[in-house]
């Protein structure tokens, strides 16, 4: 779907303009303020509960697809992260400049290669506890997210009582500064948007005639998104936290419009490079910070900032070039048959691990 790919564009240019904006780089702080208003984040999350839903949904109170289902979900999101984890990790521990950015005790390694949350005080990762690749932790609440799925498919009456009590955190103790972790992790308004696409999925799913309004529903997520960005900007964002629900219920109603525009056969961004795009976000989305930095790096002891505005602007196109077109070779050439070679694979331990719960 070009939509994976539209989230993780929005990422890498609120990340290239803050990039840009460092004194040690070009400090042009225009650079940090077009995608500054986010949206991005919240439109992944819609979009992979979405998209969970939408193809595991008959498998729900079926205990015996449990072993696909972890299969899958497993070869999608491990095999790459470790790859680049792994990268620049040691990247970071030969150079010397690098070696205090990131944990060395194993413990701590160990969590964040399992994508384990951890207290975001505490850990290095740009303040998201989520150490060595700092965007990880939207990983680790899209294992959260996996887990509460298997449960649906494992028992679906367990699996709504653990949604229910997820969206009762998320909802009622939501950014509550007396909470602390581990707790916080599940107190905020980053759950709902999953719940938010499941909820997308099953209004798509429904053959009433009168949710098929694919336009309609386009027109108030766009309405509501301006509305947002807007307020971000021009009333000193007076949505407050709340700017994530904003954010998530009009991601909410865009996919549900792009997706019934695609039900009647009007694909957009169907043609094969916006496809390739949208199959190489997951790699865009990992990869995107280490290029950025050490892409501002060299630019730097190239000197091309001493060409002011205009090295700056050819820096920034560059560099977002540059990562779209290493995240498009990473998926061909290591993620594409990496998670081909995955799903082939037979996954002894986790079939006897699973075995007791596919015989019932």
């Amino acid at each position: 779907m070009c939509e994976r790919g539209i989230a993780a564009i929005l990422v890498v240019l609120l990340h290239l303009g803050n990039a840009m904006a460092i004194k040690k780089y070009f400090a042009i702080q225009e650079f940090s303020i077009p995608f500054s208003f986010g949206g991005g984040i919240e439109f992944f999350f819609v979009l992979s509960g979405f998209i969970i839903f939408h193809v595991h949904k008959n498998d729900i109170n079926q205990p015996k697809k449990i072993f696909n289902y972890i299969k899958k979900r497993i070869t999608r999101i491990y095999p790459t992260y470790w790859i680049i984890f792994l990268s620049v990790f040691l990247l970071a521990i030969i150079d010397t400049a690098l070696y205090d950015t990131v944990p060395h005790d194993l413990w701590t390694l160990i969590k964040a290669l399992f994508l384990i949350p951890q207290d975001k005080d505490i850990i290095y990762g740009w303040g998201t506890g989520a150490p060595v690749i700092g965007v990880a932790w939207t990983l680790q609440y899209e294992m959260l997210f996996y887990l509460f799925f298997t449960l649906l498919i494992l028992n679906k009456w367990i699996g709504i009582m653990s949604g229910t009590i997820l969206l009762f955190f998320s909802i009622y103790l939501s950014n509550n500064s007396a909470i602390s972790f581990p707790l916080s992790f599940i107190t905020n308004y980053y759950i709902i948007l999953f719940f938010m696409g499941m909820m997308v999925s099953l209004i798509l799913s429904s053959k009433k005639t009168a949710f098929n309004k694919p336009a309609l529903y386009l027109s108030i997520g766009v309405l509501i998104l301006i509305f947002t960005i807007i307020s971000y900007f021009l009333i000193e964002n007076i949505l407050g936290d709340k700017i994530t629900i904003f954010y998530g219920v009009a991601s909410s109603f865009l996919i549900l419009g792009l997706a019934q525009f695609e039900n009647r056969g009007f694909i957009i961004g169907g043609q094969k490079f916006i496809q390739l795009l949208g199959d190489s976000s997951y790699a865009l989305y990992l990869i995107h910070y280490p290029l950025i930095s050490i892409l501002c790096k060299l630019l730097i002891f190239l000197k091309v900032n001493e060409y002011g505005y205009a090295g700056a602007i050819f820096s920034y196109f560059f560099i977002f070039g540059f990562c779209i077109f290493i995240s498009i070779i990473f998926h061909i050439i290591i993620e594409k048959p990496l998670i081909a070679w995955f799903r082939n694979g037979r996954f002894t331990f986790l079939k006897k691990l699973t075995y007791g719960f596919a015989k019932k």
